[in-house]
């Protein structure tokens, strides 16, 4: 069951910081639904079949691993749905070869989840799946109300759904500022590129931390000697900038709309100024964690586990919970003050074309990828052991919850239950994943910071619709990435003879067939 935890119950464990593993999100309007107020064993569907229907669902597990014969997930999903259900749980490397090989064999699973879109294109290839899952949306409005059309045009196939998109995951990544040292030097929070400028060149010249010593910089990155890193989502300050998409009804890209410019200039000033980690192009992603949470850098592109991360780096004595402050990225121009788009779909679910056949057992596939979808209370059965296992989900303030595995005593014993969870899982639950008995000040805050960040604008996924030539994307990123640190560092000038070499390295072809798959797909007129 779902039970209530006050506030006053809320408080820190900084030893345990380290133990926890977070899932938060959004929300998607029904933000409450919990099994906190329904029986979970009473019967899924009305009008369900009588008759009991083997379904076998083959997935990317997390775990892979058998569980026991007295497995309470399974007997829970057999009793609610009326069938008799099997997981078969493999890692990502092995599912495709056991799938076509079940499929050769005529003993295809039922139902597949998976996250790559090409082992479902090369099953539809083949007529082996159901050929168009469309009806069943109307059945599924748990899903289908998460979805936008770009999901649902990312399994559309020659104008049929091929898989059923499960909602995609909203972004927690943002841009993360000390807002100590903010306090510290009496800064407002930067609302736009030239504020951001003006706190990293405060934070590298004037004492942010207060200690007497010239130790800090404004910002870094960790682009490992191969690329920016992750300050190329600063490109976000000027605009659009992933991939290929669509501006003013026509295919674009940020190296010809100027968004990548500005953002090279931008750049080219903080090295200029030395008000960048003077690391930030040739260490790697690790390496920069020690100044990180060594407190000598002031701006971060993370999500919320920056807190945890860096209590963890610190001894967990609690003095770093709350000095990150989760913002909107700076305004730099007219498009700009966005970050970059999420993934379009987060999986797909494929249906056997034998089950299709079945009347009987396709109604039951649906009724069950509808009863264990976010925010049902399948869901909170399969995902976090309410109702079978006898587990607890306890209500938070704000809409956050916690669920500790102190008390799981199943999963414990046969970790591979954890894979019923896989194909439902989202973040858009909110719960707090702990060891300890209790939430603790670090994941409140880890949280609160997710919470904020899926909060902000992003832009739409375009380029993940698209189907481009690999090679000429490869050869015009390579040219880019070449490029840019070599203009940053002042060894190369002129931009646009770059934008000339790069439309004839392929970006002019690619950016005229992006327009004629957008133009294919409805979304330019």
């Amino acid at each position: 069951m779902v039970k209530s935890l006050t506030k006053g119950k809320v408080w820190m464990t900084a030893a345990l910081a380290c133990a926890v593993l977070l899932q938060t999100a959004c929300g998607n309007g029904n933000e409450g639904g919990t099994a906190s107020s329904a029986d979970p064993s009473a019967p899924a569907t009305q009008g369900a079949s009588s008759e009991r229907v083997n379904i076998e669902l083959m997935e990317v597990g997390w775990v892979n691993t058998p569980v026991g014969d007295n497995d309470p997930y399974k007997k829970w999903l057999d009793d609610k749905f009326n069938v008799n259900f099997k997981l078969t749980a493999l890692p990502a490397a092995d599912l495709e070869a056991k799938i076509l090989t079940r499929f050769a064999s005529q003993e295809p699973p039922d139902l597949i989840f998976t996250y790559d879109k090409n082992q479902i294109l090369k099953l539809q290839s083949q007529g082996v799946l159901m050929e168009d899952v469309t009806p069943l949306l109307e059945k599924l409005p748990s899903i289908n109300g998460a979805l936008d059309e770009n999901a649902k045009t990312f399994t559309t196939q020659d104008g049929k759904m091929i898989a059923i998109p499960r909602p995609p995951e909203p972004g927690n990544w943002t841009v993360m500022v000390r807002k100590d040292w903010l306090a510290n030097l009496g800064l407002d929070i930067p609302k736009t590129n030239d504020e951001l400028m003006n706190v990293i060149r405060k934070f590298t010249t004037d004492d942010p931390d207060k200690n007497g010593k010239a130790d800090t910089w404004g910002i870094s990155s960790a682009g490992g000697g191969s690329s920016l890193g992750e300050i190329g989502n600063f490109q976000g300050m000027f605009g659009q900038f992933y991939g290929f998409y669509i501006q003013d009804n026509a295919a674009a890209h940020a190296v010809t709309t100027g968004v990548h410019k500005q953002f090279l200039d931008f750049v080219k000033t903080l090295v200029d100024e030395k008000t960048i980690d003077p690391d930030w192009y040739t260490q790697g992603w690790e390496q920069r964690k020690p100044k990180l949470f060594g407190n000598k850098i002031g701006i971060a592109w993370y999500p919320g586990s920056i807190v945890a991360e860096h209590e963890s780096l610190q001894e967990n004595k609690g003095n770093y919970v709350d000095v990150w402050e989760a913002i909107p990225m700076p305004k730099g121009s007219e498009n700009g003050g966005v970050r970059g788009p999420s993934g379009l779909v987060n999986g797909m679910y494929a249906i056997s074309a034998n089950a299709a056949k079945d009347p009987a057992k396709l109604e039951k596939i649906a009724q069950l990828l509808e009863g264990v979808s976010y925010p049902n209370d399948g869901y909170w059965a399969l995902r976090w052991g309410v109702g079978p296992d006898g587990q607890e989900v306890l209500d938070l303030e704000d809409g956050f919850k916690f669920y500790t595995e102190a008390q799981d005593k199943y999963r414990k014993e046969y970790p591979g239950a954890w894979d019923y969870g896989t194909w439902i899982g989202t973040s858009r639950d909110k719960v707090l994943q702990s060891t300890a008995d209790e939430p603790n000040a670090t994941g409140m805050k880890q949280l609160e910071l997710d919470e904020k960040a899926k909060g902000f604008e992003a832009t739409k996924n375009y380029n993940d619709l698209l189907e481009l030539d690999p090679q000429l994307v490869s050869d015009i990123t390579k040219m880019t990435e070449e490029f840019q640190i070599k203009y940053i560092l002042g060894k190369e000038t002129d931009y646009d003879k770059f934008v000339a070499n790069w439309k004839k390295a392929g970006g002019e072809r690619l950016l005229e067939e992006a327009e004629k798959q957008f133009k294919a797909m409805n979304l330019i007129q």
